[in-house]
């Protein structure tokens, strides 16, 4: 009886450890064997870089939360964090145009939850 304790209690540690990782964590897990594989990104437009933000000198990051779709689409997205408030409009506007192979299990697309980093720098800017 013990025994079955401490395993338990020993898969209910791994299962809360496993769950607190952040999804960029992820990736580099295997999750079930080897048979998943996580989402690749084919494309990944850059956000406007307006003016005015050049302008007024705005750089920065924003860290997005997302789920690819099985085919590949961008769906949910959310700002988990961003530097300047302003650079969050535009990179929602450019996930829009985002595409991935999906992420696969045994060679079937599947719905994955993904977290990007667009960075903004003023040498980026055209």
């Amino acid at each position: 009886m013990k025994n079955k304790i401490l395993s338990l209690s020993s898969i209910l540690v791994a299962s809360a450890a496993f769950l607190a990782l952040a999804p960029t964590q992820l990736k580099a897990q295997t999750i079930i064997g080897s048979e998943v594989k996580m989402p690749k990104p084919v494309a990944q437009p850059a956000p406007d870089y307006s003016l005015d933000l050049r302008r007024d000198g705005v750089e920065g990051e924003v860290v997005v939360s997302f789920v690819v779709t099985p085919s590949g689409e961008v769906s949910h997205p959310v700002i988990v964090s961003s530097t300047d408030p302003r650079l969050g409009y535009p990179t929602l506007v450019a996930l829009r145009n985002w595409k991935y192979l999906p992420a696969t299990r045994a060679g079937i697309p599947i719905a994955s939850r993904v977290l990007e980093t667009v960075k903004y720098k003023m040498s980026d800017a055209s």
